[in-house]
């Protein structure tokens, strides 16, 4: 007779250091789920085990076969995440050519006015599309977004304060782009991949467009700086507008960020050629950039000359530029042109302001509208007198690129004035404001 005897290994997975709770959803409930890390060949008098392991980590992994969501995490909704981003300075193409540097780097010297396209990948880990996919853009002067988060401005509503607005580029809100250029984007060409994303130049329309399940799709936003602070980085981020929250970072990524240039001031003074219509009157003289000369007058007939004042300034609050003179318009013995009657802060017509005066000299801005929204110098037909205090002849509320201010000079003398040749000094102040 033999004896049969049964030896049973049982196998048991003792890992060498787990984590067990219990933690739930709405939708489900995970009971001491164990995490361990591979282990070694273990034995006692009763069991053996052999090289358990678990997984220990969360993540995403994909091939062209099959995605793979590593963790104890469940997704049921469109999941998105920010990853490769670039600028580029050529908005008027509908794929920009001229990158304004490398991959995830911040363009420097961005100054008021520029117009500028950012390219920014979006990949989608869930395994679940969404129609309706809209984003708009979140800025920050901190990395991280810690001292808050301020919407890119609406074209609409862009001011000298604003620091970043939505801008016209080739190419229509919401419209598909035609050709992706980022190294992880998916295939986009002629407008046909799961790569090609829309073009955006809101953050608030409404767009039909769909984002393809785990698709690294391309996203455009055409962008205008408009007063943000000189020589500051500002970061951006996306915003879900269907969702409603905003859009992580994948993991090793980093928000797209921009370096606004330092305050710029452009300016350039003109003379005006005789017979040039300005500020309702047309001109009798030349003017050169340092120089009105009147020339010899006819007793009791008017003659005015001007000068134009070109600006261009990045400043986020725009200009001002002040006039004053040095002296009376004064003869080498010692006589004077009469000022006209009214002054800067209440500029009166000509035959006012030069009522029962034996001459009379006085200027004309042609700027509408001057600091604090006053409209003084509005109506063609308003002069001032030159003061020894500078005073505001030309104004703009934040950022221009070529502004342009007539400054009108006119004068007259009757024959009781006394003979001579007069001149004076004139000084103009233009300052940046902040």
């Amino acid at each position: 007779m033999f004896r049969v005897a049964l030896a049973i290994i049982i196998a048991l997975l003792t890992p060498l250091f787990s984590y067990a709770d219990d933690f739930s959803s709405m939708n489900f409930l995970a009971r001491n789920p164990l995490i361990s890390d591979f282990g070694g060949f273990g034995s006692s008098t009763s069991f053996s085990s052999f090289f358990t392991g678990g997984q220990t980590v969360t993540g995403s992994a994909s091939s062209t076969s099959f995605i793979v969501d590593a963790g104890f995490q469940y997704f049921d909704t469109f999941t998105p995440r920010m990853q490769t981003w670039r600028w580029y300075g050529d908005i008027g193409n509908e794929t920009p050519t001229v990158p304004l540097g490398g991959e995830n780097v911040a363009p420097a010297g961005v100054i008021g006015g520029d117009t500028l396209k950012l390219r920014i990948t979006v990949h989608e880990i869930a395994d679940i599309g969404a129609s309706g996919v809209k984003f708009a853009l979140q800025f920050s002067t901190s990395s991280d977004f810690s001292t808050g988060a301020i919407n890119v401005a609406e074209q609409a509503n862009c001011s000298g304060s604003s620091a970043w607005c939505y801008a016209n580029g080739a190419g229509s809100d919401n419209g598909v782009i035609t050709t992706a250029l980022l190294s992880d984007a998916d295939s986009c060409s002629a407008g046909v991949g799961v790569g090609c994303g829309t073009h955006n130049e809101s953050g608030i329309s409404n767009s039909s467009f769909t984002q393809q399940k785990s698709a690294t799709t391309e996203y455009e936003f055409t962008l205008e700086q408009s007063g943000a602070a000189a020589n500051t980085v500002y970061f951006f981020r996306l915003f879900d507008k269907v969702a409603s929250t905003t859009v992580p970072l994948a993991p090793g990524a980093s928000y797209p960020s921009a370096v606004a240039g330092g305050t710029t001031l452009d300016v350039a003074i003109d003379g005006i050629a005789s017979s040039t219509p300005v500020g309702g009157i047309t001109t009798d003289i030349d003017t050169t950039a340092t120089g009105i000369g009147f020339g010899y007058l006819t007793p009791g007939v008017p003659v005015t000359g001007a000068q134009k004042f070109t600006v261009s300034t990045n400043a986020g609050s725009g200009y001002r530029i002040f006039a004053f003179q040095r002296q009376a318009l004064m003869s080498d013995a010692g006589s004077t042109i009469e000022p006209v009657a009214a002054t800067n802060a209440s500029p009166d017509s000509w035959s006012s302001g030069c009522a029962n005066k034996v001459s009379c000299y006085g200027y004309h801005t042609d700027a509408p509208i001057l600091s604090g929204g006053s409209t003084r110098f509005a109506a063609d037909d308003t002069y001032a007198r030159f003061e020894g205090t500078p005073q505001e002849v030309a104004f703009s509320s934040g950022p221009t690129a070529s502004s342009t201010t007539n400054l009108v000079y006119r004068l007259v003398a009757t024959g009781l004035q006394d003979a001579g040749t007069y001149s004076s000094n004139v000084v103009y102040i233009i300052v940046p404001v902040f």
